[in-house]
Formats: C-alpha cells, sequence, structure tokens
C-alpha cells in the first residue's frame, strides 16, 4: 500500500495499548525521543514497560510508517552509540493524524451537541445580502470589496460549526434509533431527541436550507470570482499559489459547489436528517412498547409475586395455585378475571376470559398452526409461458429465413425488416476489417460491404434504411452469404472502409413518390446503438 492505511494497523494489534501509550509520548514531544527518553515519560505516565520491548514496538512503529527516525552519526565515538536503542524517534505526520484521530474520535465519548440554529440563520442572512448585491448584473470582480469577502467568511465558518453539530447529532441518533432492547433512560433519550428535532430544529432547518439554496442558485455566476477573490485576500497567497498551502473554505469553486450539495432540498443535510428522524420513529414506539409491558404491575415478576400472596389464603389457596400453574398455557400469570361469581375450580373452557398483554398483542406469533399449505398449482401458467416463449422462437425463425432467402435491396415484412435492422446496427457499431464490418444479433450475422459509391438499403413496409457507400449483406454466423446475395454484388468495386463511423440514414417509406430527402435524420453508430 502507498496511503497510510497501514499506519491504522497499531490500533487494531493486539498490543494496541502498548503502542497508543508510546505514540501519545511521541504525539505530545515537541523534540526527537531515544528509547530510555521514552521509558522515562511512559513511566511518568503511569505506563512501565521494559526499554527492549519499548525497543521492539518502535520498531514496528517504524514499520508501519507511524514513526520516522535518524541516527545522529556527527558525534559517534564509540560503536555502542550508532545502535538502535540510542535512535531518536520522533511521530510521523500520518501517525500525528492516527493518534489525533482515535483521542478525539475513537476513545471520547460521543457526546450530543447542540444544533446551532443561530449559525444557520446567519449563513441565510449573508447568502442572501450577497445574492442581492452582486445577483443583479454580471460577474464583475471589481464588485468584491471588503464587505462581500467578510461575509464569505461568515457563511463558511457557520457552515463548519452547522455541519460538525448536525453528523454528531445523526450518529447518536443512529446509535439510539438501531437498538431494540434500550433501558428507559436511554428511550428517554431517544424521545427527548425526535422531539426536540421534529418540532424545532428539523422545521428550522428545512425552511433555511430552502432560502439558502435559492441564494446559493443566484450566485452560481460568481462562484470562481469569489474564490480568486478569497485566495487573494489571504496572506499566503503565494504559498496557495505555488500548491504549498491549501486555500481556505471558500477559496475553491468546490467549496461553493459543496454548499450547494448541502442545502440541495432532496438530498442535503437537511433532507438526511428529517429522514433519520421518520426510520427513528418505529424504533422509539417498539421500545416504549416493550418497556410498557414489561414494566410496573404488568411484569413477571410483580404477576408471581401476587400469586405468592393469593395461594397463602388458607381457604382457596391450593385452587388458585392449581389453577394458576395447571396445563394452560395461554392462561398462565395474565391477570385477573373480573367474574368473581365462576366458582371455586371452573374448567379452562367455561372459565372466565382474561386479556392478553400488550406486549403479546403487538409482537406476539399469529397465524395457522401446523403444517403449512400445499404450493399453489401454476402449471396452467407454465404451459402458457412455454407457448408463448415457443411462439416468439418460431416467429423470430420464421423471420430469419425471410431475411436470408432476400436478395439485397428486397423489401420484408415488418417482423423480417426489425430482425435484419438489430443485425445491421450491430455490423455499424463494429470496427472495419478491409472493406468488411461485420456484427451479430439474435443468430443473424450482417456484413457492411464498403464500395465508396451507391447506396445501400433495407426496406421495411413503412420506413428503410439507406446506407451511402456501403451494400448489407445477412448470412449465418461464422458462414458466407448466399450464392444469390453474392451473384447480385457481382461487378461491384469494393474498397478499405477507413472511416470510424458507419453513416445510416432512416426514412419514412409510404410509397414510390417517397423522396430520400424527405423528413430524413443520420444517426451514427453511437446514435444507433442507443
Amino acid at each position: 500500500m502507498t496511503d497510510a492505511r497501514q499506519v491504522v494497523g497499531y490500533l487494531v494489534r493486539p498490543e494496541a495499548n502498548d503502542y497508543i501509550a508510546i505514540m501519545d509520548v511521541l504525539e505530545g514531544s515537541v523534540t526527537d525521543l531515544t528509547v530510555a527518553e521514552v521509558v522515562a515519560a511512559l513511566v511518568a505516565a503511569g505506563v512501565r514497560l521494559d526499554a527492549r520491548l519499548v525497543e521492539k514496538r518502535l520498531d514496528a512503529l517504524k514499520d508501519m510508517g507511524a514513526v520516522s527516525f535518524r541516527s545522529d552519526t556527527s558525534h559517534a565515538r564509540r560503536y555502542a552509540e550508532i545502535l538502535p536503542r540510542n535512535w531518536r524517534y520522533t511521530a510521523s505526520p500520518a501517525g500525528r493524524h492516527v493518534q489525533r484521530f482515535y483521542r478525539q474520535v475513537l476513545a471520547g465519548t460521543v457526546t450530543v451537541r447542540e444544533i446551532p440554529i443561530v449559525s444557520l440563520s446567519r449563513i441565510v442572512s449573508h447568502l442572501e445580502q450577497l445574492a442581492a448585491a452582486l445577483g443583479v448584473g454580471e460577474p464583475d470582480a471589481s464588485l468584491l470589496d471588503a464587505t462581500v469577502l467578510d461575509a464569505v467568511s461568515s457563511v463558511f465558518t457557520s457552515h463548519d460549526d452547522l455541519d460538525a453539530a448536525l453528523v454528531g447529532a445523526e450518529d447518536a441518533l443512529i446509535g439510539l434509533a438501531d437498538r431494540f432492547d434500550l433501558d428507559e433512560e436511554r428511550t428517554n433519550d431517544l424521545k427527548g431527541l425526535l422531539v426536540d428535532y421534529a418540532t424545532r430544529v428539523a422545521v428550522e432547518l428545512d425552511s433555511g436550507s430552502a432560502q439558502a439554496a435559492a441564494a446559493l442558485a443566484v450566485l452560481r455566476p460568481w462562484f470562481g470570482l469569489l474564490a480568486q477573490a478569497v485566495v487573494d485576500a489571504s496572506q499566503a497567497r503565494d504559498l496557495i499559489a505555488a500548491g504549498a498551502l491549501s486555500a481556505s473554505r471558500g477559496g475553491r469553486a468546490e467549496d461553493w459547489d459543496g454548499l450547494c450539495v448541502w442545502f440541495d432540498a432532496r438530498t442535503g443535510r437537511a433532507a438526511r436528517l428529517s429522514l433519520r428522524l421518520v426510520r427513528a420513529l418505529p424504533g422509539m414506539h417498539a421500545n416504549l412498547r416493550r418497556l410498557h409491558s414489561s414494566a410496573g404491575t404488568a411484569s413477571t415478576r410483580s404477576r408471581a409475586l401476587a400469586l405468592a400472596r393469593a395461594v397463602l389464603t388458607p381457604e382457596i389457596g391450593v385452587q388458585i395455585f392449581q389453577a394458576a400453574v395447571g396445563d394452560h398455557s395461554w392462561r398462565k400469570l395474565y391477570g385477573q378475571a373480573d367474574e368473581d361469581d365462576m366458582g371455586r375450580n371452573p374448567s379452562w373452557r367455561g372459565g372466565p376470559q382474561v386479556p392478553v398483554p400488550t406486549l403479546l398483542r403487538t409482537a406476539g406469533r399469529s397465524g395457522p398452526r401446523g403444517r403449512g399449505a400445499a404450493p399453489r398449482d401454476d402449471t396452467v401458467a407454465k404451459a402458457q409461458v412455454a407457448e408463448a416463449r415457443a411462439r416468439r422462437h418460431a416467429g423470430h425463425q420464421r423471420a430469419l429465413a425471410e431475411v436470408l432467402a432476400a436478395l439485397p435491396g428486397e423489401q420484408l415484412d415488418e417482423a423480417a425488416a426489425r430482425v435484419a435492422l438489430a443485425a445491421l446496427m450491430a455490423a455499424a457499431r463494429a470496427a472495419a476489417t478491409g472493406p468488411r464490418r461485420t456484427g451479430t444479433s439474435g443468430g443473424l450475422a450482417c456484413t457492411l460491404v464498403h464500395t465508396g459509391s451507391g447506396t445501400g438499403i433495407l426496406h421495411a413496409p413503412t420506413w428503410r434504411v439507406l446506407l451511402p457507400g456501403r451494400i448489407p449483406l445477412f448470412h449465418r454466423p461464422g458462414q458466407r452469404p448466399s450464392a444469390a446475395a453474392l451473384a447480385a454484388l457481382a461487378g461491384t468495386t469494393m474498397t478499405d472502409d477507413i472511416s470510424a463511423h458507419a453513416t445510416l440514414r432512416i426514412t419514412p417509406h409510404t410509397g414510390p413518390s417517397t423522396s430520400d430527402n424527405e423528413t430524413s435524420f443520420i444517426i451514427s453508430r453511437q446514435e444507433g446503438a442507443a
């Protein structure tokens, strides 16, 4: 691998804790460190590793590209002074990026930031000011003053703040909405997120995105001039022009195009957040139903305790226990019936009716029991499909036979002409070999012979195809044309076909009075393929 993907390898190795601790030391140091200095820094941080183990880990980090080293031989007086333990190590640029990514993204706890609606309002107001000031005339760089540049800077600064908050909110929303087994606290968090966003943030984002998109549509002709003005106003414009630095946000036309994509009404960030909210609603309802059915007096534990208290009654405790835990699984611990005068120990068929719990009612299995139904008999439908397929195949074979039996230029019926046209278009798309182009379609081959003069023709009842300077010959794939077709070409001079495209002219054909030039159009090889 030539990129920095292998640098991430130290985060997934079994010894990742050692590598991360060493990279923390190197990334936090402003000078190169020897192995002994790294060991001392680790001990100060509360991590004790042997010097030989640290040297081994540094070699592995060096092989992965996360660490670079240098050997100072200018003052070496002994052989021991140039050994690896005296090398000085520092984190490479790729290693620093990976370590910061781990500390800032992977190792930290994700916190949901408040979505700054003020930043959205600031973006919309500045974009509308720019559209009102610049959208009235032709793009002119002289109109881009300091006020315009300040507005551009505010737009992209506010956009970075808004985008970072939205990304964090989406990540938290996905992490909560994709879980069914959330506890009560996490379900309340999800409910709060959905209620807050659905009632306030989503509406504000939709309306603000629509206004920003309208202003950006007016400013689109100015994107290039605005980007160049940002670069010209930068203190590092010479370094940016030399390619040593990248321009800040707004200094490239791609940044403005990215704003248009971000504020798009159908696929933008606001639209995606609204879709996340809609997708999270079923997950929230499922968690609420589950918690409601398994909490309070409706839980299995509370019902078992109620049964234990009930069977302590000396008079009817035995009957209550037998009725509760007997062979009536569909009535066990399902609640208390309303009827009181059903007798001491009624049968299960004649006993009181008990309501089914909410969870069983909403998520329980339903449908017929026992052996499944036999598959539907679709013999008749299969026979109809096979008959239609055979009928189409027979019609295609008749069309092939008619095309192969016809002479060049002879009129064909509609079905045979369409089969011939498919092979003709395949030949027009093929590359030329000497004076010939050959293509195959549906079991029929067509060879276009380049004569340089005359016009070949493919006749149909209502249309025809004219081929200036070429004659079409139809034959079986891998075989020569018929003797009658070759005889029709006797005495015709053939020349090499050097043109890149075979030109076709399709004209409607309603009678012998139709001219070749009436309502005709040219189709190139690519258009014919379409």
